[in-house]
């Protein structure tokens, strides 16, 4: 399911769900989007990932260092791929792009748009 965001004659989408394309480039996903303090703070939150995991791998599990990078690799990876498109699509709310169809629940906490209010019907 995309969810289509509307400014000025312009369309953009963002895809709800786990994002390939932000999980294999990472920040520069958020670059080809022109959202520059977004790919800055992928980067700075995908190196904090790599480091606490190889130090717990390294520390912890007793692992070398070739399964400690490989594993902080796929685990910083993972972590911008599971939250990187929610994060995308609050950007552009917060940037004046309004959605063209509902904004999904589990996106809006906390919350940026106010639900639509439901119309009472009587039987």
């Amino acid at each position: 399911m995309n969810i289509h965001f509307h400014k000025n004659g312009q369309t953009r989408f963002v895809k709800h769900g786990f994002s390939w394309q932000i999980f294999c480039f990472g920040p520069i996903a958020f670059l080809m989007r022109s959202q520059y303090l977004l790919a800055a703070a992928c980067a700075a939150a995908m190196y904090a990932a790599y480091m606490l995991t190889a130090f717990i791998v390294i520390t912890v599990l007793d692992l070398d260092v070739e399964p400690a990078h490989f594993l902080g690799v796929i685990a910083a990876c993972s972590l911008v791929g599971y939250v990187g498109n929610r994060i995308s699509a609050r950007s552009y709310v917060k940037n004046g792009w309004a959605p063209v169809a509902d904004f999904p629940a589990d996106w809006n906490v906390p919350q940026l748009i106010a639900p639509k209010a439901r119309g009472t019907t009587s039987t």
